[in-house]
């Protein structure tokens, strides 16, 4: 939900803004991508704003200048069905900063970031909207820095906690298709041989079940509490 000059605007909002414009087919591509596709150069290099129709794409930060990590990127947030995913080009200082990387296969549409702010302009939005988008961006930062400060396991609670949020909610506690260990141990950035065993110890407690994939919490009051309060109440804050 976005609120703009005080009215409550729900994405849909704008999806039907943009999607109902005689020009959106000139400037908008559909397009279907396979899992584990990275499509950074779309989201930079032709400044896209891409709405994600179907499935679920990872958002990253590439770390290879930095040398005390141990990933090449680390992932700050998932993006799935209904969202856009947009405005890193303004935030970024190379074109490199961010990565998206589907997770699922993934229908897209991605269209011109030009485009989108003009017809967010004619309908008055556009300074707020934007503003909306990169204070979107910096709460998922801020969570990253969040989860960063706490144990690998109030990690991991936090994370699938999180994941399960971005499922459509077809089958209640059910990760999104597509998360594999290797997606969770970047995001709580862990070894994925560390996450395993934590895996096991969630289900051996009955908070989870791993099998058959994907992951699907079984007790969202224990987990919560294995994340901690405050954690959870931040995580609502933002969605």
């Amino acid at each position: 939900m976005m609120e703009v000059l005080g009215i409550e605007v729900d994405e849909n909002i704008l999806k039907m803004v943009l999607f109902s414009n005689d020009l959106f087919k000139k400037y908008s591509k559909k397009r279907v991508l396979p899992a584990k596709k990275v499509i950074d150069s779309f989201a930079t290099d032709y400044r896209s704003f891409i709405y994600i129709k179907e499935g679920l794409v990872s958002v990253s930060i590439n770390l290879e200048n930095n040398s005390d990590s141990f990933s090449k990127s680390r992932t700050i947030s998932f993006s799935g069905h209904g969202e856009f995913v947009g405005f890193f080009s303004l935030l970024g200082d190379s074109k490199n900063d961010f990565q998206l990387e589907t997770v699922s296969e993934v229908t897209a549409y991605f269209i011109d970031l030009s485009f989108v702010l003009r017809v967010i302009e004619k309908s008055g939005w556009s300074t707020s909207i934007l503003l909306k988008e990169i204070d979107k961006l910096t709460h998922f930062l801020n969570l990253d820095s969040r989860i960063r400060l706490l144990s690998i396991e109030k990690r991991l609670a936090v994370s699938l906690l999180y994941l399960e949020s971005k499922s459509r909610g077809e089958i209640e506690g059910l990760l999104p298709e597509g998360v594999s260990q290797y997606h969770i141990a970047n995001y709580c950035q862990a070894s994925r041989e560390y996450i395993a065993l934590l895996l096991a110890k969630f289900e051996s407690e009955g908070l989870i079940q791993s099998r058959p994939k994907p992951i699907k919490i079984l007790d969202r009051e224990r987990l919560e509490k294995r994340a901690g309060i405050s954690n959870i109440s931040f995580i609502r804050s933002i969605f």
